[in-house]
């Protein structure tokens, strides 16, 4: 709880700190991102070299391959849920720098009456 009033000044600095936070987790999220895509990558071609390799029907060989590529799939699903969560990071800074945005206009409002 805030003892004493807002100033512009205390907005102007939570708006240059979060700034930096979403500059920085920008930057992290496109290296999850390329991991994500990677791993998706890695999936994809190892599933299809084990399909093609198998024999049986089709619902053999896509068992065989899911179940040889379990780990892979995994990393995959895990690397997508991390890109997930840090694009919801990104956007609640986002939401919350704008949120400041409006906030210092009203404080600069009251403060040039």
């Amino acid at each position: 709880m805030r003892s004493q009033p807002i100033t512009q000044v205390d907005v102007e600095e939570e708006m240059m700190r979060l700034v930096a936070r979403l500059e920085t987790e920008t930057a992290q999220f496109e290296a999850l991102a390329v991991d994500a895509a990677n791993k998706e990558a890695a999936l994809k071609g190892t599933w299809a070299g084990v399909y093609l390799s198998a024999s049986g029907t089709i619902r053999d060989r896509e068992a065989l391959a899911d179940s040889q590529c379990n780990d892979l799939f995994h990393e995959h699903k895990v690397a997508e849920a991390l890109v997930k969560s840090a694009r919801e990071s990104l956007l609640f800074l986002r939401t919350s720098v704008d949120a400041l945005r409006s906030l210092n206009a009203n404080v600069r409002f009251q403060t040039n009456d």
